[in-house]
């Protein structure tokens, strides 16, 4: 071994043999490498003190030259890649790449972080020992700071200011802000404001979410840009003016879910309009239509006619450029399609063809013609009637094909394996509510009904009541809207059975339509429900008892 005849500094990598920490530097700017047994000694030199003892400015293991140059496809010039230390470089292998240089606070390098064109990365040097980039430009103390999540964006800040304000990144990425910026918290809580422009996506804003609370309330602002990830992508694309006018847009931190009037301010003049309209125009009116974001809720008795009430809205929505997805959980999709192609032109395609009641043709037409708006899809409901599995596919529905409106026929279907039915409707209705709102969508769903404790039962026209919804708390909790459909389907009278009367049971958005009834008349001879001016009631219980019709 050498003689060196200095004081042990500190142990970093060797450049001959690859050994992580098998040097040992000298404050007389001797190294040993007790690995491979290589040695170096630099003469004539003057170092400042680092802790005491006296540092070598270039460690032996990093790069000794440096070419600063403009990176011209980062629109960041010669002098601010100068200023931050960040260079083209050949590692140790004899590969070309860019290094960023990380100092100690005397501007003494302690690690480089080696960025190669495939975009991998790799710290040589002393990584542990490292600070943020760039914080021996700037002093304990000033009005703000800039804090980016990579070198590149860190210059591209600074490259806006002309290098005139302290801006620095975080050494590891985003999942390691929290701990770089505890390290430096006295020094960073020297600045009145401290500004956070990390990359605008998933674990961007989780690190914004951890660093925050390091900081008195409201020391930080958050800056984003609405188009783009990153600083560098708004210099690249906007120039810097744009970065200039992003920053100075940054905004005070507040945790998702938050809203203030301002953001509100001009939008509450706009004029409120109609949600999508229902295929009754007296319900669109009581109800000034379905917003996206709601759920609503459909009861009605056994072979009550629910599923044709549905199926005549899904026919009126794609005729009208709404995207639908049907989850008919008691009817298979090639049904499914009959019977919405018979709503659209009135006939019963799902039922044998006698006596040529309808045109097989007109049927190839009017399937042609839904396919080719592209406004309907079914879910195959015999490969699984899991609610995990359905709201995967709603998910899949709404993100890849724009399907905005779902029907759900149903909720029995998906309760029946339950082994606690109204805990399971608890999470359900929950879930639902939640899906609705993260993706604005708007959800109908069919529900089946306990049956009344007294009078006339709802397959005999029975009136509908929100506590004969199954889970009925919960539904009443989470629905926007609960509707009941009361039709006679056992009398002997065909007229009396054609009737039908829908019921709102609940309005949450104006509270209006609570109680008030549409009279509704099946035609048996198209399968088509119509709205009509009608006064049908529901069969009370003295009526009930006095027709001894049960």
């Amino acid at each position: 071994m050498e003689q060196t005849n200095g004081t042990f500094m500190y142990h970093t990598n060797c450049i001959k043999c690859g050994s992580s920490d098998g040097v040992a530097v000298y404050d007389n700017e001797t190294s040993h490498c007790f690995v491979c047994g290589w040695n170096e000694r630099k003469t004539n030199t003057t170092r400042p003190m680092v802790d005491g003892a006296q540092q070598v400015k270039v460690m032996m293991s990093l790069p000794s030259d440096i070419e600063y140059k403009a990176l011209d496809k980062r629109k960041i010039s010669q002098s601010i890649c100068r200023k931050y230390g960040y260079g083209y470089v050949t590692d140790n292998n004899g590969n070309k790449c860019q290094g960023a240089t990380y100092y100690s606070d005397s501007g003494v390098p302690l690690a480089m972080k080696l960025r190669y064109p495939d975009k991998s990365f790799k710290f040589i040097g002393q990584p542990k020992e490292v600070s943020l980039f760039g914080k021996q430009l700037w002093g304990s103390s000033g009005k703000y700071i800039t804090i980016t999540e990579g070198e590149i964006d860190a210059l591209s800040v600074a490259q806006a200011f002309d290098g005139k304000y302290p801006v620095v990144s975080i050494p590891n990425g985003a999942s390691a802000a929290k701990k770089a910026l505890s390290k430096e918290l006295e020094w960073l809580n020297g600045f009145e404001k401290v500004y956070l422009w990390f990359d605008n996506d998933e674990a961007g804003r989780k690190a914004i979410e951890e660093c925050i609370p390091l900081f008195p309330a409201g020391k930080v602002k958050v800056i984003t840009h609405n188009e783009y990830k990153d600083a560098n992508e708004v210099l690249v694309n906007k120039g810097i003016s744009e970065v200039v006018n992003t920053f100075y847009n940054a905004k005070d931190y507040r945790p998702d879910g938050i809203v203030t009037v301002e953001e509100l301010e001009e939008l509450v003049t706009k004029p409120v309009e109609y949600g999508l309209p229902w295929c009754f125009e007296g319900l669109t009116k009581l109800t000034y239509g379905r917003r996206f974001g709601e759920i609503h809720l459909i009861g009605a008795g056994t072979a009550t006619g629910k599923t044709d009430l549905i199926l005549n809205q899904v026919a009126f929505d794609i005729q009208h450029g709404i995207k639908c997805g049907t989850f008919m959980l008691e009817q298979n999709v090639l049904e499914t399609l009959k019977r919405i192609a018979g709503k659209i032109d009135g006939k019963h395609y799902h039922l044998p063809n006698d006596d040529n009641i309808y045109d097989v043709e007109q049927l190839k037409l009017t399937v042609r013609k839904i396919r080719e708006t592209d406004n309907l899809y079914m879910y195959n409901n015999f490969g699984s009637i899991d609610w995990e599995v359905i709201q995967d596919k709603i998910r899949v529905m709404c993100h890849s094909y724009g399907v905005k409106c779902f029907y759900i026929d149903n909720m029995t279907a998906l309760t029946s394996h339950a082994a606690d039915e109204r805990r399971f409707i608890d999470g359900f209705m929950e879930s639902v509510a939640t899906l609705a709102q993260e993706l604005g969508i708007w959800i109908c769903i069919v529900s089946h009904l306990n049956p009344p404790k007294k009078g006339a039962s709802h397959e005999m026209g029975g009136k509908v009541e929100p506590s004969q919804f199954t889970g009925s708390r919960a539904i009443q909790r989470w629905a926007h809207y609960m509707f009941g459909f009361e039709r006679n389907s056992q009398h002997e009278d065909e007229n009396e059975r054609s009737k039908g009367l829908f019921r709102c049971i609940k309005d949450r958005y104006a509270g209006s339509a609570t109680g008030r009834k549409l009279s509704l008349r099946y035609d048996s001879a198209t399968g088509l429900l119509r709205e009509v001016d009608e006064e049908f009631s529901s069969v009370e219980a003295e009526d009930f008892e006095e027709k001894g019709d049960y």
